[in-house]
């Protein structure tokens, strides 16, 4: 199952897909964007949305809007399956879902959504099963939803969207693990009764905007990048003759190798990739990989990547992901299998590296568009 998210991979207003930078966190006071979600399989779960049907009672479509679902205020859960927090958050929400459906006066004006950040169709139907998840629960593997909301960098987050004639606002964003019931069932009220253009006037005020993005920066400066750079870019095969950088939109750049093999010269690329964690507790994660000019992944260099309880990744670890990935083509996105690509306790950040690999078809574009590709 796939998510369609309007203009994510493809051109927006004529600009090509690798010049776009990386979205914003959205906050409070935002409207969200426009995106079309896969359509929910169960027709309870359909009927829970207020979704529009067919006849005999079959969903219309193969996505749906969430302008469609049927509430004054629509509740996303963003989620991950491995996230240790998410864990313990699903039975809150559980007891939350319940609490609502119980008072008359929330009852049909508020409803649950939740996104498996980084997972797939079956790995939310196991977290939903294992976990007695009673709302409809929607995977994005690639990341497009995340992505698009400017990949926070926590979960669990609960995004509060309140229905305007003008959109969906963002009333509320809560990042992290919140135990108590009561404590959201009282933010779930104040979102749905506040005023909207109080809500406006407050949330646009960036003082109040208290959710910020988890810092990312590597503590690394650009000597030392470019010291890393050649050193994933190196082979016994050809000689590193000289290391550059261009500039790129989302500003982390690309690294550019003159090599030589023999009288032959050519150009090799190393990408610096930070992604952001997808759980509250997580570290983000930095690392370098290269590729040549017909898209062959030639090393993968770690900066940081960590696992369980933030620890960094050992040798053998990293030797286990490069074997994975070397001799593979960026042009052609792999699919993330739990069972073979997962480091052992590091499954969120195996994911997130292999979803870094499948964006790299439009970094090599850029580069041909550049005329680096010959």
């Amino acid at each position: 199952m796939s998510l369609v998210w309007l203009a994510a991979l493809m051109t927006l207003a004529g600009t090509p897909a690798w010049t776009m930078e990386k979205a914003r966190v959205i906050t409070p006071g935002d409207f969200f964007p426009e995106i079309s979600l896969p359509m929910v399989q169960a027709k309870s779960d359909a009927d829970y949305l207020g979704l529009p049907q067919r006849f005999f009672g079959l969903v219309r479509g193969a996505t749906f809007s969430l302008k469609d679902v049927r509430a004054d205020l629509i509740i996303l859960e963003f989620m991950n399956k491995y996230c240790f927090s998410c864990q313990l958050q699903a039975p809150v929400l559980s007891q939350v879902f319940s609490m609502v459906d119980k008072d008359p006066r929330l009852k049909g004006r508020i409803k649950f959504i939740g996104i498996g950040v980084g997972n797939n169709e079956k790995e939310v139907e196991s977290f939903k099963a294992e976990k007695q998840i009673p709302f409809p629960f929607i995977p994005d593997p690639k990341f497009l939803v995340y992505e698009n909301i400017g990949e926070p960098g926590t979960a669990p987050l609960s995004l509060h969207l309140r229905k305007t004639d003008a959109g969906l606002l963002v009333a509320r964003m809560k990042a992290g693990l919140t135990k108590d019931p009561e404590e959201i069932l009282k933010d779930l009220s104040s979102s749905l009764t506040t005023d909207v253009s109080d809500l406006l006037k407050k949330f646009k005020d960036p003082s109040l905007q208290h959710f910020r993005a988890p810092e990312m920066r590597l503590g690394l400066n650009e000597e030392q990048l470019l010291k890393k750079a050649r050193e994933c870019l190196s082979s016994s095969q050809w000689e590193v003759l000289h290391v550059f950088k261009v500039a790129w939109p989302d500003e982390r750049g690309f690294y550019i190798g003159e090599a030589q093999a023999g009288k032959k010269q050519f150009y090799l690329f190393a990408r610096l990739v930070t992604r952001a964690p997808i759980c509250d507790i997580c570290h983000a994660v930095h690392f370098l990989y290269a590729f040549d000019q017909k898209g062959m992944i030639l090393n993968f260099l770690p900066l940081e990547v960590t696992k369980e309880g933030n620890l960094p990744w050992n040798a053998r670890e990293v030797e286990r992901m490069k074997a994975r990935l070397v001799g593979r083509s960026i042009l052609n996105p792999l699919d993330f299998d739990i069972q073979v690509d997962s480091i052992s306790s590091a499954t969120m950040t195996s994911v997130l590296i292999v979803d870094a690999i499948n964006r790299g078809k439009r970094h090599y574009k850029g580069l041909e568009h550049m005329g680096y590709m010959k």
